[in-house]
C-alpha cells in the first residue's frame, strides 16, 4: 500500500489552503514545511522526518 504525503510552505495562507484540499481530496498526509537555520545536521534532518 503506498503512502502520499502533500508538503508545502506557505508564506501568505494561499498554498497552504490549496495543498489542505489537495491532501484531502487524495487521503494524503499533510505537512507544512519549516525552515530550517543554516546547515541542519543529519540528526536534525532525521527528526524532522520522524514528525510527518
Amino acid at each position: 500500500m503506498s503512502k502520499t504525503l502533500v508538503a508545502y510552505f506557505s508564506a501568505s495562507g494561499t498554498t497552504a489552503k490549496v495543498a489542505k484540499n489537495l491532501a484531502e481530496a487524495a487521503g494524503a498526509v499533510i505537512t507544512e514545511g519549516k525552515l530550517l537555520n543554516g546547515n541542519p545536521s543529519t540528526a536534525e534532518l532525521k527528526a524532522w522526518v520522524n514528525t510527518l
